[in-house]
């Protein structure tokens, strides 16, 4: 084809020519020519349908993309009810110290945020807790869940970093797993006490969750901030923390909710 076009006076303007000139131009050529340009054409077509079916296929089994294609405002809009998975550790199943020990709270964080979303947006939202006491220890810990979810709500847990294991791929492949399967994915940090006993792991995991959100390109709500700015409001340490610094209390819980709410109806645009 090449040689064709440099051989023919045509090559630069024929598209510019009247039809008539431009078949002329045509008739010129010899049989054998049209055959190979023909073929040429052929190839070409064939070349780029191959890899749209090969680039739907891939999307299809992976799942690229799919936690793009929905936004909170489509799922939150109230057409459907809107299916929402929160998945972390103990402070999302809802444990709390008291002076007695150890007990899970009357209202938890995805009790809350059931509550909020109802209140303010109307929406009567399927909201599910995942939240294990020994919290993301595998990279497959989203499979637990017991059904397909619009939103996952992901408040990772510090205790890998405790315990020396793999936080970072750990989170990673969760979060990946919830992309694939479709999930609109939110990050959340831990709104830790600065007097808590692990406090340095609490901001090391946060540090990497940051990083995480970065990464990934997804949302980070972020819980210790706005925990920040209820204790500038007037609310105490002792309102919202539990003994530990790191579990809360039922106040706690019910603003962490709130505010995970919050969050998701802004980014839905629906504030």
């Amino acid at each position: 084809m090449g040689n064709f076009f440099k051989n023919n006076d045509f090559k630069t303007d024929y598209k510019k020519r009247p039809n008539d000139e431009y078949k002329a131009a045509m008739d010129k050529l010899d049989d054998e020519t049209k055959r190979r340009m023909n073929r040429q054409r052929t190839w070409i077509l064939v070349g780029v349908v191959a890899a749209v079916f090969v680039l739907v296929i891939v999307l299809a089994v992976t799942g690229i993309g799919t936690n793009k294609a929905e936004s909170a405002g489509n799922i939150l809009d109230g057409g459907e009810t809107p299916k929402i998975a929160c998945l972390g550790d103990s402070v999302t199943e809802g444990l709390t110290l008291t002076a007695s020990g150890e007990e899970i709270c009357s209202v938890t964080y995805p009790e809350a945020l059931k509550e909020e979303l109802g209140s303010v947006l109307k929406v009567e939202a399927d909201v599910k807790n995942y939240g294990e006491s020994e919290g993301l220890a595998e990279n497959t810990s989203y499979k637990k869940m017991s059904e397909a979810a619009d939103i996952a709500i992901l408040l990772y847990t510090f205790e890998n970093y405790k315990a020396g294991e793999d936080p970072e791929g750990i989170l990673e492949a969760n979060i990946e797993g919830l992309s694939n399967q479709g999930c609109l994915v939110y990050l959340v940090n831990y709104p830790y006490s600065t007097d808590a006993e692990d406090a340095k792991a609490a901001k090391q995991a946060n540090q990497y969750i940051s990083k995480a959100a970065k990464d990934k390109s997804i949302m980070l709500l972020d819980a210790r901030a706005g925990f920040e700015g209820l204790l500038n409001e007037g609310y105490t340490e002792e309102d919202l923390f539990a003994a530990d610094g790191i579990h809360l209390t039922e106040t706690g819980y019910e603003q962490l909710g709130k505010f995970i709410a919050g969050g998701l109806i802004q980014d839905a645009g629906l504030n």
